[in-house]
């Protein structure tokens, strides 16, 4: 008899011995290292300023440049007083990221392979490193958010040459 009842018990602590799911071992978050400033800029007497390489636009410069160790660019364009399209055929071989987003007004550009395109409000494009492309016309009051990686960057300027050779 003692033999069934050891079997029994045996039975019976198999059957109500539970299931336990042991928890991975809580890792500690790693602290978020601040990789750039805040920044905050007002529109409100914003500087606007013209650059060599395009001086048919002024640009308002937030300050993203510098918070982010010129990582990133970020800025706002706007058509300088009494300039004239077109922004000729040219080429950012290592911008990785350029973005633009029309804020006001419209724009026309030209890109390789696509032909013309116009952008109005609320419009983006993002440009592959690379692709050779031009503005060929803009409204007056033409305002765009321009953002790129990295801030700094080639702008070459194509020759006649190569534009001919170039397509729709």
């Amino acid at each position: 008899m003692a033999t069934a009842t050891k079997k029994k018990s045996a039975a019976k602590t198999a059957t109500s011995k539970k299931t336990v799911t042991k928890k991975p071992a809580a890792t500690k978050a790693k602290p978020r290292t601040k990789k750039f400033d805040l920044v905050i800029d007002s529109a409100k007497g914003a500087t606007w300023t013209t650059e060599p390489h395009r001086p048919q636009f002024e640009y308002r410069h937030f300050g993203i440049e510098e918070a982010t160790k010129r990582k990133y660019g970020s800025h706002v364009i706007r058509v300088a007083k009494g300039a004239k399209p077109p922004v000729r055929h040219h080429v950012h071989p290592d911008c990785e990221f350029l973005q633009v987003m029309i804020l006001k007004g419209w724009v026309k550009f030209w890109y390789d392979g696509v032909g013309e395109k116009k952008l109005s409000v609320g419009d983006v494009h993002l440009l592959p490193a690379g692709i050779k492309h031009a503005v060929t016309g803009w409204s007056k009051d033409l305002e765009m958010l321009e953002t790129t990686h990295p801030a700094d960057y080639d702008s070459i300027v194509l020759t006649d040459a190569q534009i001919a050779r170039l397509k729709d």
